[in-house]
C-alpha cells in the first residue's frame, strides 16, 4: 500500500511540474538607439540633414574630392554636402605703433 501511495504521489507531482515560462522579449531595433550629439548640415540636394558622424573628404566618381557627412538620421551612411563659398579674406590691418594705446609703464633696459 505504501508503494502504491508513493507511486501515486510521484506521478501527480511529476505531471504538474512545468518549467516556468520566460517572458517574451520585445524586439530591439538598432535604428531606435541614437547616438548622443549630432549636427545639421546642408546636403548637396539643398536640404538639411542631421548627422552623428564626422565630416570626411572622399573621392567622388570623377576622382574629385568631395566633403560628406556620415551616419545620418535618415538612414544613409554618407551624404554629400553642399560646398559653401570660401570666406572672404580679412582686410590687412595696419601695424600698431609700439606705444599703442599708451607708452609702457616700465621700459625694458
Amino acid at each position: 500500500m505504501k508503494a502504491l501511495t508513493l507511486a501515486l504521489m510521484l506521478s501527480l507531482t511529476a505531471a504538474h511540474v512545468t518549467p516556468p515560462q520566460k517572458p517574451l522579449r520585445e524586439p530591439v531595433m538598432t535604428t531606435a538607439k541614437r547616438a548622443k550629439g549630432g549636427r545639421w548640415y546642408f546636403a548637396e540636394g539643398a536640404h538639411a540633414v542631421y548627422c552623428y558622424g564626422p565630416v570626411m573628404t572622399v573621392p567622388d566618381a570623377a576622382g574629385n574630392l568631395q566633403r560628406v557627412a556620415t551616419f545620418c538620421r535618415d538612414g544613409r551612411a554618407i551624404v554629400p554636402l553642399l560646398e559653401s563659398p570660401p570666406a572672404p579674406a580679412p582686410h590687412p590691418t595696419k601695424a600698431k605703433p609700439d606705444n599703442f594705446p599708451y607708452p609702457p609703464k616700465h621700459p625694458m633696459m
